[in-house]
Protein backbone atom coordinates (compact mmCIF):
# COMPACT_ATOMS: atom_id res chain seq x y z
CA UNK A 1 0.00 0.00 0.00
CA UNK A 2 1.71 3.35 -1.00
CA UNK A 3 1.69 6.87 1.16
CA UNK A 4 -1.18 7.84 -1.04
CA UNK A 5 -3.46 5.09 -0.02
CA UNK A 6 -3.24 6.33 3.18
CA UNK A 7 -3.71 9.56 2.70
CA UNK A 8 -7.11 8.85 0.70
CA UNK A 9 -8.24 6.53 3.52
CA UNK A 10 -7.64 9.68 5.90
CA UNK A 11 -9.19 11.97 3.47
CA UNK A 12 -12.11 9.45 3.27
CA UNK A 13 -12.49 8.93 6.99
CA UNK A 14 -12.29 12.58 7.46
CA UNK A 15 -15.11 13.03 5.74
CA UNK A 16 -16.95 10.16 6.23
CA UNK A 17 -16.89 11.20 10.17
CA UNK A 18 -17.86 14.55 9.15
CA UNK A 19 -21.37 13.16 8.03
CA UNK A 20 -21.78 11.05 11.06
CA UNK A 21 -21.26 14.13 13.22
CA UNK A 22 -23.31 16.01 11.11
CA UNK A 23 -26.60 13.39 10.93
CA UNK A 24 -25.94 13.14 14.92
CA UNK A 25 -25.71 17.31 15.57
CA UNK A 26 -29.27 16.95 13.52
CA UNK A 27 -30.98 14.75 15.87
CA UNK A 28 -29.91 16.48 18.73
CA UNK A 29 -31.09 19.46 17.31
CA UNK A 30 -34.57 18.28 16.43
CA UNK A 31 -34.56 16.14 20.04
CA UNK A 32 -38.14 18.27 20.67
CA UNK A 33 -39.49 18.45 16.39
CA UNK A 34 -42.50 16.69 16.59
CA UNK A 35 -42.93 14.00 14.14
CA UNK A 36 -38.67 13.82 13.38
CA UNK A 37 -37.56 10.29 13.05
CA UNK A 38 -33.80 9.48 14.48
CA UNK A 39 -31.48 9.27 11.43
CA UNK A 40 -27.81 7.57 11.42
CA UNK A 41 -25.50 7.75 9.02
CA UNK A 42 -24.47 4.10 7.43
CA UNK A 43 -21.26 3.61 7.28
CA UNK A 44 -19.34 0.50 4.97
CA UNK A 45 -16.18 -0.88 4.06
CA UNK A 46 -14.43 0.72 0.89
CA UNK A 47 -14.23 -2.30 -1.96
CA UNK A 48 -10.16 -3.73 -0.88
CA UNK A 49 -7.26 -3.83 -3.54
CA UNK A 50 -5.67 -6.34 -4.46
CA UNK A 51 -1.90 -5.66 -3.71
CA UNK A 52 0.20 -8.88 -5.07
CA UNK A 53 -1.19 -11.55 -3.26
CA UNK A 54 -3.31 -9.94 -0.50
CA UNK A 55 -6.33 -7.61 -0.49
CA UNK A 56 -5.60 -4.64 1.54
CA UNK A 57 -8.47 -2.44 2.83
CA UNK A 58 -9.56 0.96 1.41
CA UNK A 59 -11.14 2.48 4.65
CA UNK A 60 -14.84 3.78 5.12
CA UNK A 61 -17.39 5.25 3.19
CA UNK A 62 -20.64 6.46 4.18
CA UNK A 63 -23.55 4.50 1.79
CA UNK A 64 -26.42 6.80 3.27
CA UNK A 65 -28.94 7.71 5.50
CA UNK A 66 -30.68 5.54 7.82
CA UNK A 67 -34.40 7.06 9.24
CA UNK A 68 -35.93 5.17 11.95
CA UNK A 69 -39.43 4.94 11.80
CA UNK A 70 -42.36 1.95 12.04
CA UNK A 71 -44.46 2.46 8.74
CA UNK A 72 -47.20 0.79 9.96
CA UNK A 73 -47.15 2.28 13.63
CA UNK A 74 -47.18 5.58 11.53
CA UNK A 75 -50.71 4.09 9.88
CA UNK A 76 -52.11 3.54 12.89
CA UNK A 77 -51.42 6.94 14.52
CA UNK A 78 -52.75 8.19 11.47
CA UNK A 79 -56.15 6.41 11.59
CA UNK A 80 -56.53 6.84 15.65
CA UNK A 81 -56.14 10.79 14.99
CA UNK A 82 -58.68 10.50 12.82
CA UNK A 83 -60.65 9.43 15.59
CA UNK A 84 -59.52 11.67 18.03
CA UNK A 85 -60.22 14.84 15.77
CA UNK A 86 -63.97 13.82 14.57
CA UNK A 87 -64.29 12.76 19.27
CA UNK A 88 -62.93 16.44 19.83
CA UNK A 89 -65.67 18.25 17.88
CA UNK A 90 -68.14 16.04 19.40
CA UNK A 91 -66.74 17.07 23.13
CA UNK A 92 -66.25 20.90 22.87
CA UNK A 93 -70.03 21.17 21.00
CA UNK A 94 -71.64 19.13 23.12
CA UNK A 95 -69.99 21.20 26.37
CA UNK A 96 -71.15 24.27 24.45
CA UNK A 97 -74.91 23.06 23.89
CA UNK A 98 -75.05 21.91 27.31
CA UNK A 99 -74.12 25.15 28.58
CA UNK A 100 -76.59 26.54 26.69
CA UNK A 101 -79.56 24.43 27.65
CA UNK A 102 -78.35 24.48 31.41
CA UNK A 103 -81.33 25.37 33.47
CA UNK A 104 -79.20 27.62 35.54
CA UNK A 105 -78.37 30.10 32.70
CA UNK A 106 -81.62 30.05 31.20
CA UNK A 107 -84.31 29.38 33.59
CA UNK A 108 -86.62 28.14 31.05
CA UNK A 109 -88.49 25.15 33.39
CA UNK A 110 -88.85 27.74 36.40
CA UNK A 111 -89.79 30.28 34.02
CA UNK A 112 -92.70 28.03 32.35
CA UNK A 113 -93.87 26.98 35.77
CA UNK A 114 -93.93 30.94 36.65
CA UNK A 115 -96.38 31.46 33.50
CA UNK A 116 -98.98 28.94 34.18
CA UNK A 117 -98.40 29.33 37.60
CA UNK A 118 -99.72 33.16 36.56
CA UNK A 119 -102.75 31.52 35.02
CA UNK A 120 -103.55 29.31 38.22
CA UNK A 121 -103.58 32.99 39.87
CA UNK A 122 -106.11 34.78 37.53
CA UNK A 123 -108.51 32.14 38.55
CA UNK A 124 -108.99 32.85 41.73
CA UNK A 125 -109.24 36.49 40.55
CA UNK A 126 -110.60 36.27 36.88
CA UNK A 127 -111.48 40.14 36.29
CA UNK A 128 -108.46 41.43 37.94
CA UNK A 129 -106.01 43.50 35.01
CA UNK A 130 -103.37 43.31 37.32
CA UNK A 131 -103.14 40.12 37.94
CA UNK A 132 -103.04 39.55 33.75
CA UNK A 133 -100.08 41.72 34.28
CA UNK A 134 -98.29 39.03 35.73
CA UNK A 135 -99.05 36.70 32.72
CA UNK A 136 -97.60 38.81 30.44
CA UNK A 137 -94.62 39.63 32.41
CA UNK A 138 -94.21 36.01 33.04
CA UNK A 139 -94.85 34.88 29.66
CA UNK A 140 -92.06 37.41 27.94
CA UNK A 141 -89.67 35.82 30.25
CA UNK A 142 -90.65 32.09 29.03
CA UNK A 143 -90.58 33.86 25.53
CA UNK A 144 -87.45 35.24 26.06
CA UNK A 145 -85.83 31.56 27.57
CA UNK A 146 -87.09 30.16 24.25
CA UNK A 147 -85.66 32.70 21.86
CA UNK A 148 -82.44 32.65 23.26
CA UNK A 149 -81.94 29.26 23.65
CA UNK A 150 -83.11 28.47 19.80
CA UNK A 151 -80.62 31.94 18.86
CA UNK A 152 -77.96 30.27 20.90
CA UNK A 153 -78.24 27.01 19.15
CA UNK A 154 -78.99 28.23 15.36
CA UNK A 155 -75.53 30.58 16.46
CA UNK A 156 -73.77 27.44 17.00
CA UNK A 157 -74.69 26.03 13.93
CA UNK A 158 -74.09 28.50 11.71
CA UNK A 159 -70.42 29.16 13.38
CA UNK A 160 -70.25 24.99 12.84
CA UNK A 161 -70.78 25.57 9.26
CA UNK A 162 -68.48 28.51 9.10
CA UNK A 163 -66.04 25.91 10.56
CA UNK A 164 -66.74 23.53 7.81
CA UNK A 165 -65.73 25.69 4.55
CA UNK A 166 -62.09 26.66 6.94
CA UNK A 167 -61.60 22.47 7.57
CA UNK A 168 -61.92 23.00 3.33
CA UNK A 169 -59.62 25.19 2.89
CA UNK A 170 -57.03 24.12 5.34
CA UNK A 171 -57.41 20.28 3.48
CA UNK A 172 -56.33 21.86 0.40
CA UNK A 173 -53.57 23.39 1.96
CA UNK A 174 -52.38 20.33 3.17
CA UNK A 175 -52.93 18.35 0.39
CA UNK A 176 -50.80 20.42 -1.87
CA UNK A 177 -47.64 20.48 0.75
CA UNK A 178 -47.92 16.47 0.31
CA UNK A 179 -47.86 16.89 -3.36
CA UNK A 180 -45.44 19.47 -3.37
CA UNK A 181 -43.30 16.87 -0.79
CA UNK A 182 -43.88 14.40 -2.87
CA UNK A 183 -41.53 15.73 -6.11
CA UNK A 184 -39.08 16.93 -3.91
CA UNK A 185 -38.75 13.09 -2.65
CA UNK A 186 -38.42 11.95 -5.77
CA UNK A 187 -36.00 14.28 -7.00
CA UNK A 188 -33.67 14.12 -3.87
CA UNK A 189 -32.08 10.77 -3.25
CA UNK A 190 -33.72 8.54 -1.28
CA UNK A 191 -31.25 8.05 1.23
CA UNK A 192 -30.14 11.03 1.60
CA UNK A 193 -30.39 13.40 5.06
CA UNK A 194 -32.84 15.94 2.64
CA UNK A 195 -35.25 13.02 1.95
CA UNK A 196 -35.48 11.84 5.08
CA UNK A 197 -36.54 15.23 6.15
CA UNK A 198 -39.20 15.64 3.67
CA UNK A 199 -40.35 12.28 4.42
CA UNK A 200 -41.03 13.33 7.96
CA UNK A 201 -42.75 16.62 7.14
CA UNK A 202 -44.90 14.96 4.43
CA UNK A 203 -45.75 12.23 7.50
CA UNK A 204 -46.60 15.35 9.61
CA UNK A 205 -48.77 16.26 7.33
CA UNK A 206 -50.45 13.16 6.74
CA UNK A 207 -50.96 12.96 10.21
CA UNK A 208 -52.86 16.65 10.36
CA UNK A 209 -54.65 15.36 7.04
CA UNK A 210 -56.46 12.33 8.80
CA UNK A 211 -57.74 14.55 11.90
CA UNK A 212 -59.62 16.22 9.64
CA UNK A 213 -60.90 13.30 7.18
CA UNK A 214 -60.83 10.23 6.42
CA UNK A 215 -58.24 8.64 3.98
CA UNK A 216 -56.38 5.54 2.54
CA UNK A 217 -52.26 6.33 1.31
CA UNK A 218 -50.29 4.62 -0.08
CA UNK A 219 -46.51 4.88 -1.51
CA UNK A 220 -45.12 3.84 -5.02
CA UNK A 221 -41.53 2.42 -5.90
CA UNK A 222 -40.61 6.23 -5.74
CA UNK A 223 -41.57 6.67 -2.14
CA UNK A 224 -44.39 9.07 -3.36
CA UNK A 225 -47.08 8.87 -2.00
CA UNK A 226 -51.53 8.60 -3.06
CA UNK A 227 -53.95 10.08 -0.94
CA UNK A 228 -57.49 8.95 -1.21
CA UNK A 229 -60.82 10.09 0.40
CA UNK A 230 -63.03 7.20 1.62
CA UNK A 231 -65.08 7.52 -1.29
CA UNK A 232 -61.97 7.14 -3.24
CA UNK A 233 -61.48 10.71 -4.71
CA UNK A 234 -58.02 10.98 -5.34
CA UNK A 235 -56.12 14.26 -3.49
CA UNK A 236 -52.93 13.94 -3.88
CA UNK A 237 -51.19 11.48 -6.69
CA UNK A 238 -47.37 12.10 -6.99
CA UNK A 239 -46.70 15.95 -7.18
CA UNK A 240 -50.43 16.48 -8.76
CA UNK A 241 -52.91 17.76 -5.53
CA UNK A 242 -57.07 17.88 -6.67
CA UNK A 243 -59.35 20.20 -4.42
CA UNK A 244 -62.60 19.64 -1.95
CA UNK A 245 -64.63 22.67 -2.10
CA UNK A 246 -68.17 23.63 -0.30
CA UNK A 247 -71.58 23.90 -2.05
CA UNK A 248 -74.67 26.19 -1.15
CA UNK A 249 -77.22 23.20 -0.23
CA UNK A 250 -80.74 25.03 -1.67
CA UNK A 251 -82.65 23.04 1.06
CA UNK A 252 -80.87 24.14 4.30
CA UNK A 253 -78.80 26.86 3.23
CA UNK A 254 -75.59 24.70 4.66
CA UNK A 255 -72.46 24.13 2.75
CA UNK A 256 -71.54 20.70 1.00
CA UNK A 257 -68.36 19.34 0.61
CA UNK A 258 -67.81 18.25 -3.19
CA UNK A 259 -64.66 17.15 -4.22
CA UNK A 260 -63.08 18.75 -8.06
CA UNK A 261 -61.74 16.86 -10.82
CA UNK A 262 -58.93 17.90 -12.80
CA UNK A 263 -62.05 19.89 -15.45
CA UNK A 264 -63.51 21.80 -12.64
CA UNK A 265 -66.58 19.36 -12.37
CA UNK A 266 -67.97 19.16 -8.68
CA UNK A 267 -69.03 15.91 -7.12
CA UNK A 268 -70.98 15.67 -3.89
CA UNK A 269 -68.98 13.57 -1.47
CA UNK A 270 -70.83 15.35 2.22
CA UNK A 271 -72.27 11.72 2.87
CA UNK A 272 -69.14 9.42 2.23
CA UNK A 273 -66.91 11.33 5.09
CA UNK A 274 -67.02 8.82 7.99
CA UNK A 275 -63.97 10.47 9.87
CA UNK A 276 -62.48 13.51 11.60
CA UNK A 277 -63.37 16.97 12.15
CA UNK A 278 -65.03 17.73 9.00
CA UNK A 279 -67.26 14.23 9.82
CA UNK A 280 -68.04 15.75 13.14
CA UNK A 281 -69.00 19.10 12.33
CA UNK A 282 -71.24 17.63 9.65
CA UNK A 283 -73.13 15.41 11.84
CA UNK A 284 -72.97 17.82 14.80
CA UNK A 285 -74.26 20.70 12.55
CA UNK A 286 -76.65 18.32 10.66
CA UNK A 287 -78.01 15.96 13.04
CA UNK A 288 -77.30 16.19 16.76
CA UNK A 289 -77.75 20.05 16.97
CA UNK A 290 -80.52 20.14 14.66
CA UNK A 291 -82.30 17.98 16.83
CA UNK A 292 -82.17 20.23 20.44
CA UNK A 293 -83.17 22.93 17.55
CA UNK A 294 -86.41 21.20 16.85
CA UNK A 295 -86.92 20.08 20.58
CA UNK A 296 -86.91 23.49 21.70
CA UNK A 297 -89.02 24.37 18.50
CA UNK A 298 -91.59 21.39 19.72
CA UNK A 299 -91.84 22.99 23.04
CA UNK A 300 -92.52 26.51 21.55
CA UNK A 301 -94.94 25.29 19.00
CA UNK A 302 -97.33 22.87 21.73
CA UNK A 303 -97.57 25.76 24.37
CA UNK A 304 -98.71 28.13 21.18
CA UNK A 305 -101.01 25.41 20.14
CA UNK A 306 -102.35 24.10 23.74
CA UNK A 307 -103.20 27.88 25.10
CA UNK A 308 -104.76 29.47 22.06
CA UNK A 309 -106.74 26.55 21.45
CA UNK A 310 -108.20 26.82 24.89
CA UNK A 311 -107.75 30.78 24.89
CA UNK A 312 -109.42 31.42 21.66
CA UNK A 313 -113.15 29.90 23.44
CA UNK A 314 -113.15 32.64 26.01
CA UNK A 315 -114.76 36.08 26.56
CA UNK A 316 -112.34 39.04 27.18
CA UNK A 317 -113.27 41.66 29.65
CA UNK A 318 -113.89 43.83 26.54
CA UNK A 319 -116.89 41.04 25.10
CA UNK A 320 -119.91 43.09 24.30
CA UNK A 321 -123.14 42.16 25.11
CA UNK A 322 -123.93 42.59 21.09
CA UNK A 323 -123.09 38.92 20.55
CA UNK A 324 -123.26 37.26 23.84
CA UNK A 325 -123.20 33.85 22.53
CA UNK A 326 -119.80 33.81 20.16
CA UNK A 327 -116.14 33.56 22.48
CA UNK A 328 -114.25 36.61 21.01
CA UNK A 329 -111.78 33.75 19.41
CA UNK A 330 -109.07 36.09 20.45
CA UNK A 331 -105.40 33.83 20.71
CA UNK A 332 -103.33 35.00 23.49
CA UNK A 333 -100.05 34.18 21.26
CA UNK A 334 -99.11 35.24 17.73
CA UNK A 335 -100.58 32.54 15.46
CA UNK A 336 -97.33 30.78 13.63
CA UNK A 337 -96.87 28.01 11.41
CA UNK A 338 -93.42 27.63 11.62
CA UNK A 339 -90.37 28.65 13.35
CA UNK A 340 -92.14 28.84 16.56
CA UNK A 341 -89.21 29.58 18.99
CA UNK A 342 -88.02 32.09 17.03
CA UNK A 343 -91.25 33.82 16.24
CA UNK A 344 -93.36 32.97 19.59
CA UNK A 345 -94.58 36.42 21.07
CA UNK A 346 -98.02 37.52 22.14
CA UNK A 347 -100.99 38.23 19.87
CA UNK A 348 -101.53 41.98 18.34
CA UNK A 349 -104.69 41.89 20.53
CA UNK A 350 -103.13 41.00 24.14
CA UNK A 351 -100.07 43.18 23.15
CA UNK A 352 -102.64 46.25 22.54
CA UNK A 353 -104.84 45.85 25.65
CA UNK A 354 -104.95 43.63 28.45
CA UNK A 355 -108.31 43.07 29.18
CA UNK A 356 -108.21 40.75 25.66
CA UNK A 357 -106.71 37.97 28.10
CA UNK A 358 -109.78 35.78 28.56
CA UNK A 359 -110.42 33.54 31.80
CA UNK A 360 -113.78 32.23 31.47
CA UNK A 361 -115.47 30.95 28.40
CA UNK A 362 -118.71 31.77 30.04
CA UNK A 363 -121.26 35.23 30.44
CA UNK A 364 -123.88 36.54 31.83
CA UNK A 365 -125.71 39.26 30.53
CA UNK A 366 -122.71 40.07 27.90
CA UNK A 367 -120.05 40.18 30.84
CA UNK A 368 -117.54 37.38 31.58
CA UNK A 369 -118.25 34.92 34.48
CA UNK A 370 -116.18 32.23 36.20
CA UNK A 371 -112.57 31.30 35.62
CA UNK A 372 -112.69 28.05 33.71
CA UNK A 373 -110.25 29.78 30.40
CA UNK A 374 -107.53 30.25 33.20
CA UNK A 375 -108.45 26.89 35.04
CA UNK A 376 -107.48 25.13 31.52
CA UNK A 377 -104.79 26.81 30.72
CA UNK A 378 -102.96 26.41 33.90
CA UNK A 379 -103.74 22.98 34.14
CA UNK A 380 -101.60 22.61 30.91
CA UNK A 381 -98.91 21.91 32.70
CA UNK A 382 -99.62 19.02 34.29
CA UNK A 383 -101.05 17.46 31.37
CA UNK A 384 -99.10 14.69 29.21
CA UNK A 385 -98.55 17.33 25.86
CA UNK A 386 -95.25 15.45 24.82
CA UNK A 387 -93.82 12.41 23.12
CA UNK A 388 -97.33 11.17 22.03
CA UNK A 389 -99.00 11.75 25.09
CA UNK A 390 -96.15 10.58 27.53
CA UNK A 391 -94.55 13.61 29.23
CA UNK A 392 -95.24 16.60 30.91
CA UNK A 393 -93.94 20.29 29.86
CA UNK A 394 -91.68 19.74 32.98
CA UNK A 395 -90.47 16.30 32.05
CA UNK A 396 -90.23 16.69 28.33
CA UNK A 397 -87.39 20.01 29.44
CA UNK A 398 -85.85 17.91 31.69
CA UNK A 399 -85.51 15.19 29.57
CA UNK A 400 -83.97 17.53 26.68
CA UNK A 401 -81.51 18.54 29.56
CA UNK A 402 -80.53 14.76 30.47
CA UNK A 403 -80.02 14.07 27.13
CA UNK A 404 -77.33 16.67 26.79
CA UNK A 405 -75.79 15.76 29.60
CA UNK A 406 -75.30 12.16 28.68
CA UNK A 407 -74.14 13.07 25.17
CA UNK A 408 -71.63 15.55 26.98
CA UNK A 409 -70.33 13.11 29.30
CA UNK A 410 -70.15 10.18 26.40
CA UNK A 411 -68.31 12.34 24.59
CA UNK A 412 -65.91 13.86 26.85
CA UNK A 413 -65.11 10.41 27.78
CA UNK A 414 -64.96 8.70 24.03
CA UNK A 415 -62.35 11.37 23.38
CA UNK A 416 -60.01 11.04 26.85
CA UNK A 417 -59.87 7.55 25.30
CA UNK A 418 -59.17 8.51 21.92
CA UNK A 419 -56.42 11.03 23.30
CA UNK A 420 -54.83 8.58 25.96
CA UNK A 421 -55.14 5.59 22.83
CA UNK A 422 -53.25 8.21 20.81
CA UNK A 423 -50.46 8.77 23.45
CA UNK A 424 -49.52 5.54 23.92
CA UNK A 425 -49.07 5.45 20.04
CA UNK A 426 -46.95 8.19 20.35
CA UNK A 427 -44.92 6.77 22.73
CA UNK A 428 -44.16 4.06 21.06
CA UNK A 429 -42.99 5.73 18.02
CA UNK A 430 -40.87 6.99 20.27
CA UNK A 431 -39.51 4.22 21.23
CA UNK A 432 -38.30 3.57 17.47
CA UNK A 433 -37.94 6.85 15.75
CA UNK A 434 -37.08 9.44 18.72
CA UNK A 435 -34.25 10.90 19.22
CA UNK A 436 -32.21 9.86 23.03
CA UNK A 437 -30.03 12.57 23.97
CA UNK A 438 -27.91 9.96 25.96
CA UNK A 439 -27.46 7.57 23.04
CA UNK A 440 -26.71 10.92 21.07
CA UNK A 441 -23.90 12.56 22.93
CA UNK A 442 -22.39 9.18 22.91
CA UNK A 443 -22.28 8.91 19.34
CA UNK A 444 -20.98 12.85 19.16
CA UNK A 445 -17.64 11.12 21.18
CA UNK A 446 -17.43 8.30 19.37
CA UNK A 447 -17.61 10.41 15.78
CA UNK A 448 -14.89 12.93 17.29
CA UNK A 449 -12.67 10.89 18.54
CA UNK A 450 -12.62 8.89 15.01
CA UNK A 451 -12.11 12.28 13.63
CA UNK A 452 -9.50 12.71 15.40
CA UNK A 453 -7.20 9.67 15.00
CA UNK A 454 -8.46 10.07 11.38
CA UNK A 455 -6.64 13.30 11.49
CA UNK A 456 -3.68 11.62 13.18
CA UNK A 457 -3.24 9.27 9.61
CA UNK A 458 -1.71 12.60 7.69
CA UNK A 459 0.92 13.51 10.55
CA UNK A 460 1.65 9.56 10.22
CA UNK A 461 1.77 9.80 6.08
CA UNK A 462 3.25 13.09 6.56
CA UNK A 463 6.31 11.48 8.64
CA UNK A 464 6.64 8.13 6.51
CA UNK A 465 7.26 10.77 3.40
CA UNK A 466 9.89 12.64 5.18
CA UNK A 467 11.71 9.50 5.99
CA UNK A 468 11.36 8.42 2.50
CA UNK A 469 13.23 11.68 1.83
CA UNK A 470 15.76 11.54 3.85
CA UNK A 471 16.81 7.87 2.53
CA UNK A 472 16.86 9.31 -0.97
CA UNK A 473 19.64 11.81 0.25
Amino acid sequence: MSISSILNIAKNSLTVNQVAVQVTSHNISNVNTEGYSRQVAILEEEAPSLIGSCLLGNGVKASGVKRYYDKYLDQQISKKNMELGEQQVYQKYFERIESVLNEDSTKLTNNITEFFNAWQELSTDPQNVAVREGIVSSGRNMNRSIKNIYNELKSIQIEQNDNIRMEVTEINRIVASIADLNDKIFEGSAGSSEANDYLDKRNQYVKELSSKIDITSFEDQYGRMTVLTSAGKTLVDGGMSWELDTTNDGATGFYKIAWKDSSGNLADITDYISGGSLRGLIEMRDGQLNDFIADIDELARVIITEVNSIHENGYTLNHTATVPDAPDGISFFKEITENYAKNIDFSDEVKADLKNIAASSETDSGAPIGNNIALDIAALMDENLFNAGTETIVNYTSSITNDIGQLTKGAKDFAQYSEDTMQAMEKQRESVAGVSLDEEMANLMKYQYAFQASSRLFSVADELFQSILEAVK
